[in-house]
C-alpha cells in the first residue's frame, strides 16, 4: 500500500484537521470566514485563475477544526500558511 505524505494539489476533494492549540481568535475567525478574508486581502501569489471561489465545510470541536471540500477550488494549505497557522498544527 502506498501512503502519500503531503497535500494533493489536483484532487477533486480535500480535507484537513487543524489543531487549535496555539491559534489565536483572529486565525480561527479567518478559517471560518476564509472566502470573505481572501476577498478583502491581496495575496500576490494568487493569480486571477487561482482566485478562490469554493467554500469549505468547517466543523469546530474543542481541540481541532475539521475542514473538508468535495471540490478543491480554494487552496486551504496556502491560506492557512498566510494566516500564520503552524505547519505542525495541520494534518
Amino acid at each position: 500500500m502506498k501512503i502519500r505524505n503531503g497535500f494533493v494539489s489536483n484532487s477533486s476533494s480535500s480535507s484537513f484537521v487543524v489543531k487549535k492549540e496555539g491559534l489565536n481568535e483572529l486565525q480561527i475567525y479567518a478559517i471560518h470566514n476564509h472566502i470573505e478574508i481572501v476577498n478583502k486581502m491581496i495575496f500576490p501569489e494568487w493569480t486571477a485563475e487561482e482566485h478562490p471561489d469554493g467554500a469549505w465545510s468547517i466543523i469546530e470541536c474543542d481541540t481541532v477544526i475539521e475542514l473538508s471540500t468535495s471540490m478543491d477550488n480554494f487552496d486551504m494549505e496556502f491560506f492557512l500558511n498566510k494566516i500564520g497557522v503552524p505547519k505542525e498544527n495541520i494534518s
